[in-house]
């Protein structure tokens, strides 16, 4: 892929390829999809998905995938992981891996190891050669630099007490502030 030059237009962005987005939040976890993003190369692709995924929500790792690799019937025999969306609507669970020629095949490896008789709504395999996988405890996801709790809707309203409880406490506050803060907070 030649290097752009100047500003990009609309149609060169439009033709980045999409990458899927997988998440595992605990160890133990299953990697979860966590969504799509279009960037020109997996370099930008694991990036972004630092940037955007690792922010939305604290992560240990992050599986990164072209989404073109998911309908491929080429191949060579290699592991496949996959990962199965169990009702419409619902996200895509990775569930294992499995030894393939191609996608096709590592679907129906994946019907016969992994769901069996339970109703699926669908199936995505991908080359384990073809998925970047970032970990957490070697590559930093979550920006670990500056206190961001904020960010996270859960530790909110616990930042703001504790920066008002400081504010308080500088004796700084004028009294009649002070009543309004209490009021307020």
């Amino acid at each position: 892929m030649p290097e752009p030059t100047g500003e990009l237009s609309t149609t060169e962005v439009d033709n980045f390829p999409i990458w899927e987005i997988f998440t595992q939040k605990k160890t133990g976890d299953a990697h979860q999809h966590a969504g799509s993003l279009s960037a020109p190369d997996a370099t930008m692709a694991q990036h972004f998905a630092r940037e955007h995924y690792g922010q939305d929500q604290e992560c240990i790792s992050i599986w990164v995938v072209q989404r073109n690799t998911f309908v491929s019937d080429e191949g060579t025999q290699e592991t496949y992981e996959v990962f199965v969306q169990w009702k419409a609507g619902d996200r895509h669970e990775h569930v294992g891996e499995v030894e393939a020629g191609n996608g096709t095949e590592a679907k129906e490896s994946c019907i016969a190891q992994f769901v069996d008789e339970k109703p699926y709504y669908t199936i995505w395999t991908s080359p384990i050669s073809m998925l970047t996988k970032i970990d957490g405890s070697t590559d930093m996801i979550w920006r670990e630099t500056t206190d961001q709790g904020y960010r996270l809707p859960r530790g909110y309203s616990r930042v703001v007490r504790q920066k008002w409880d400081a504010l308080r406490a500088e004796k700084t506050v004028d009294t009649y502030q002070e009543e309004d803060l209490k009021e307020t907070f």
